[in-house]
């Protein structure tokens, strides 16, 4: 006779007590013991059921693992966090993460389902959480949830206290259509940096040269405050990209990875972004730390930069531009200027050449011709309109 494996339950037998037919079965739980349930139906039928599901259910509250299906959504969404914090802790998995993660299931996870039993966390009520997430927090906090709630129900489900994971089948969450991103037209570019140039808050905080910088290399905000200069080599017109900034709670700005390895890059610097990075490294006649300091020399908080950038397009015909624009512009150049899509994510620093292609990109590469193309977008050079063509901002 085999021997019964872990979770596993024998033979169904049967027996006739006070007219009604008894199914026996013997089970082995988690931890080797053998056990005999038995349970009564009007047919064996009946009865066979009703032992087998008494079997299921009490395997399941007594699995191996730390969490059964009488346990609530809300400690398996800690446990979660706290292995999360395991693959932080071994570079895995970056802390803005985790930060971010935990800062989910606080705000909207937990005060929601926390309390339920976390074998009644069904495909349904998933899909109506996060569909009432959308209503009335928006498509990208109920992405970000739906995130966090696949991996906790992931978790679990290797856990043995669910038997699949409810996300995977909840309805897809679609983002408004005119989320699209837009980017700046070439006229736009220069009534922005314009109106930049002419604003006192906006010179004090460095929007003016940040704001040119990123569109010459299509950095993220983070990266671009990151940058030092050690990174840049004047000699060859190189930008050597290898770090990020990150605010984290407890610890303030710290220096981080990039956001994937195909975001430690090298890049070739437009001629016109050179020689502004020359001119300003002789006014601040600095040679070491970042090249855009705070007061006291240290890295800018990309909270406040982006705070202060709102402050300059408040009221203005560009109230729909956000530091990720300019990377978007970089993209659009790029493209009509007939840059590869391949070449356009080694410059962005993309993991993936586009949606429907899943290639992750790790090498360094440094392209020329993307250089040129941007060295003729450079936004202080007015150009003759062309009939047509792009037309003043009212």
């Amino acid at each position: 006779m085999r021997r019964l494996g872990l979770g596993e339950f024998g033979e169904v037998r049967y027996t006739v007590r006070y007219g009604r037919p008894v199914a026996m079965v013997n089970y082995r739980d988690f931890n080797g013991v053998r056990h005999r349930l038995q349970a009564s139906g009007r047919t064996k039928a009946e009865a066979r059921r009703a032992v087998v599901r008494a079997v299921e259910n009490t395997i399941a509250s007594g699995s191996d693992g730390e969490f059964s299906s009488t346990s609530t959504v809300e400690a398996g969404a800690r446990a979660w966090l706290d292995d999360f914090a395991e693959l932080v802790a071994r570079g895995a998995r970056s802390p803005s993460t985790l930060d971010l993660y935990r800062d989910a299931i606080e705000r909207h996870l937990i005060p929601a389902i926390g309390g339920l039993r976390i074998g009644e966390l069904t495909t349904a009520r998933v899909d109506r959480f996060l569909r009432s997430i959308l209503r009335s927090k928006g498509y990208a906090t109920a992405k970000l949830t739906r995130t966090v709630l696949s991996g906790v129900c992931g978790y679990l489900s290797r856990q043995g206290a669910l038997q699949f994971n409810p996300v995977r089948d909840a309805g897809r969450l679609e983002a408004d259509r005119d989320r699209t991103p837009r980017a700046l037209t070439p006229v736009e570019v220069r009534h922005w940096l314009a109106l930049l140039d002419a604003s006192e808050e906006a010179q004090r905080n460095d929007l003016p040269t940040l704001a040119r910088f990123i569109l010459a290399t299509g950095l993220r905000i983070g990266e671009a405050l990151a940058v030092r200069w050690s990174d840049i080599d004047f000699d060859h017109g190189l930008l050597n990209v290898q770090r990020t900034l990150l605010r984290l709670k407890g610890k303030g700005i710290v220096e981080s990875a990039p956001k994937s390895k195909a975001s430690i890059r090298v890049l070739v610097l437009p001629g016109w972004c050179l020689t502004m990075l020359k001119t300003r490294r002789q006014q601040l006649g600095a040679f070491d730390g970042p090249i855009f300091p705070d007061a006291k020399g240290g890295y800018r908080d990309k909270s406040n930069v982006g705070a202060a950038f709102r402050r300059a397009r408040t009221g203005t015909p560009f109230e729909w531009v956000k530091p990720h624009t300019y990377r978007k512009t970089v993209a659009t150049i790029l493209d009509n200027q007939g840059a590869s899509a391949r070449m356009i994510a080694d410059q962005l620093g993309h993991a993936r050449v586009s949606m429907t292609q899943d290639v992750y990109m790790g090498r360094r590469a440094v392209h020329h011709s993307v250089a040129a193309a941007l060295e003729s977008a450079n936004p202080d050079v007015s150009r003759p309109q062309v009939a047509g063509g792009d037309a003043d901002p009212k």
